[in-house]
């Protein structure tokens, strides 16, 4: 199943409901990708953000704060 055709609204009902998934980082802007961060710290999901590379360092490190560990990245 492809997340990247969800809503961010979508996407943090399912970090908020506890569950984990996989998204590209580029799917989304940034804000949304920092919201859906702070669902998953909130609620425990495990989410994997791939493609991180595109993002700046800058940005990796907000988003590495926001989810406290809760989001992983890989290539």
């Amino acid at each position: 199943m492809s997340f990247e055709t969800r809503t961010t609204d979508d996407l943090i009902r399912i970090a908020n409901a506890g569950l984990g998934f996989t998204l590209n980082a580029t799917s989304k802007p940034m804000d949304d990708l920092i919201r859906i961060a702070d669902a998953a710290r909130e609620k425990g999901a495990k989410v994997t953000f791939t493609h991180l590379s595109s993002l700046s360092a800058y940005d990796i490190k907000r988003i590495k704060m926001v989810s406290e560990g809760r989001i992983l990245g890989e290539q």
